[in-house]
């Protein structure tokens, strides 16, 4: 079911037909921008919130773009906050847990991202699992392939992080405020600076 009772601006084709509801319900508040491939699908077993946690009057969008033959499966209520964009680009796959993405993050996926149940992401957060452009040597192979990304359950992603391609997230672990993520971080640590270093491990957050 789609709920776009507050909807204002709201563009998509092939809506319908791209949903496969299992569970759960789409909400999109107004000023969302959705762009849906043909080819493209979302798989729904929560609510998923699209626009949410707007300002009275605001006019802030929120972007939702598939391209041919991705995927995003909906694994648990999750909500994208205002001016948010998620974009997933041909032949990838995006799996959501419980959880948010705060205002002006993005998420741009070309391969695989998955984030699990009780992920709490900031503001500005960017998540890329490959650089979109592409770098060859001089015999024309491929230097900066995308690799997949795998972001744990009841991760903490501060302000202005930045998660890179190839990159695990352990469970429980925290990534501090302006954090570079380009490499793996085991579970329940605080992770921080540029590049990411572990500052402390054993450690947990409410």
């Amino acid at each position: 079911m789609i709920n776009k009772d507050n909807l204002k601006s709201f563009y998509y084709n092939y809506l319908s037909k791209n949903i496969l509801i299992k569970n759960g319900k789409i909400i999109i508040f107004k000023n969302s921008v959705i762009d849906i491939h043909e080819s493209a699908k979302i798989n729904l077993k929560d609510d998923f919130y699209i626009n949410s946690n707007t300002f009275k009057g605001s006019k802030i969008e929120c972007f939702l773009k598939l391209h041919e033959n991705s995927i995003l499966n909906i694994d648990g209520r999750f909500k994208l906050f205002y001016g948010s964009t998620i974009q997933l680009f041909k032949n990838a796959s995006l799996t959501l847990g419980r959880g948010y993405i705060n205002s002006n993050s993005v998420i741009a996926c070309c391969n695989k991202i998955t984030i699990g149940d009780g992920a709490a992401i900031a503001r500005n957060v960017y998540i890329y699992d490959g650089d979109h452009h592409t770098i060859v040597d001089d015999d024309g192979d491929i230097l900066n392939k995308s690799r997949p990304i795998n972001i744990g359950k009841n991760v903490w992603i501060g302000v202005g992080a930045i998660i890179l391609k190839g990159v695990n997230i352990g469970d429980g672990s925290i990534i501090g405020a302006g954090a570079v993520v380009n490499k793996d971080i085991p579970s329940n640590c605080l992770a921080v600076g540029n590049p990411v270093k572990v500052i402390r491990d054993s450690v947990r957050w409410k």
